[in-house]
């Protein structure tokens, strides 16, 4: 499996938010936590396993530093996976 690192993209490939996009804030053995800054905040992230999700390639240096610093706020992660949600979907429109 890919190596994860704490801060990318990633979407949730099993489960009730199959295709819903998250962030990765934490990773533990067998299980990420992952957080949308909205149901999932910084409070109460989501705790998968990591086989159930995919990391994107698709990464905004900024928010990964914030992460790592532990300086991210959930409105940061809100507008960092809509950003990434448009840009992806005006891409297969092309």
């Amino acid at each position: 499996m890919n190596e994860l690192i704490i801060g990318c993209f990633a979407v949730s490939k099993a489960g009730h938010d199959f295709g819903k996009c998250y962030v990765i804030i934490n990773a533990e053995n067998e299980y990420v936590y992952l957080v949308d800054g909205r149901i999932r905040t910084l409070e109460r992230p989501k705790k998968k396993k990591r086989k159930h999700m995919t990391m994107l390639t698709q990464t905004e240096v900024s928010l990964v530093d914030k992460v790592q610093n532990k300086t991210v706020k959930n409105e940061e992660i809100k507008r960092a996976i809509k950003l990434l949600i448009n840009n992806r979907s005006g891409k297969e429109v092309e």
